[in-house]
């Protein structure tokens, strides 16, 4: 799961299937976007930074958090579960500060992570951080809200929160996020943003074809799934169908005997794996007209009501 605070809403509750995704982060970029699209899916989660038009960094992280992918990796994925028609695309217009800080959190590394509030002194973790000069971004997060604070060698450069696009120069979190129900803290390790080194990742490749590639592999596995489901239906049918002649047969043996099983078979072979009404019907006055050559009509009345019967019973 990432958790981050949501800026300015752009456009909200996005169906991304909807959308060529490569035709609209070049309008993103044509207009110098700074900010954030968030992709949410049942698998993850997968978030698109922008910086003045440059995709700058890509990530995908899945729920389970055994997946994380990053760059055109992160990309492909995010893609994917928007191909597929799973995914709600949010976008956020921030601040460049708040995207190089965001920036630095995703790609940062996990000093503390889940630390449940109600057991844990975030006044004295913040003077840690002052007292160790760490470069760390404090995120407390709790229900769907979120909030972070980014500390440049122990100076707190800003606290950045929900709605927000801009830094803001202080904040008392432990009266705010902090004492909502299950918030919890997360402690991760930054680079400052003069070390962090950006790359255009649209300027780098053409995302046209990795979004063509990515829909090209999703129909071929849409193809093989349904091949195989039809294939698998079609067995179960067959199975169905050889059960249901297994049955016929031995209630005409038990009835009229070896002549009986023989004319099952003969009377039967009409009937598809579907075991139509109108075909089943079909073989019943088939096997009537057969049956009058060596049995008289109560006996032959007697086995068709128990091939009904039967029939009924599992079909």
């Amino acid at each position: 799961m990432i958790f981050l605070p949501r800026g300015n809403p752009v456009r909200q509750k996005v169906n991304p299937a909807r959308i060529n995704l490569p035709e609209a982060m070049e309008k993103l970029r044509s207009v110098t976007f700074t900010g954030y699209l968030r992709f949410d899916a049942p698998r993850g989660a997968g978030v698109v930074l922008f910086e003045d038009g440059q995709l700058i960094s890509s990530v995908f992280v899945s729920n389970d958090e055994d997946e994380r992918l990053i760059a055109y990796d992160a990309i492909a994925r995010i893609f994917e579960i928007s191909i597929q028609g799973s995914a709600v695309l949010n976008i956020f217009r921030l601040s460049s500060d708040v995207v190089l800080g965001i920036h630095a959190l995703l790609h940062g590394r996990y000093l503390q992570k889940g630390q449940d509030l109600t057991r844990f002194d975030v006044r004295a973790q913040l003077e840690q951080i002052k007292e160790d000069k760490l470069t760390v971004c404090l995120r407390i997060y709790a229900e769907e809200q979120t909030a972070l604070i980014f500390y440049d060698s122990g100076y707190a450069l800003g606290f950045f929160h929900e709605g927000k696009t801009e830094l803001e120069p202080t904040a008392d979190l432990t009266t705010s996020v902090a004492r909502l129900p299950g918030a919890k803290l997360d402690l991760v390790e930054i680079h400052s943003t003069d070390e962090i080194v950006l790359a255009d990742l649209m300027g780098s490749a053409d995302l046209g074809p990795i979004w063509q590639r990515t829909r090209k592999l999703l129909l071929e596995e849409r193809r093989q799934r349904e091949e195989t489901s039809i294939r698998a239906q079609e067995q179960n049918q067959e199975q169905k169908r050889q059960h249901t002649l297994t049955i016929f047969k031995t209630i005409a043996g038990n009835h009229i005997g070896k002549f009986g099983v023989a004319q099952v078979e003969k009377a039967f072979a009409p009937v598809s794996s579907d075991l139509s009404p109108g075909e089943i019907e079909k073989f019943y006055v088939d096997l009537q007209k057969l049956a009058r050559l060596v049995a008289r009509q109560g006996k032959i009345t007697t086995m068709i009501e128990e091939m009904k019967k039967q029939f009924n019973n599992n079909n």
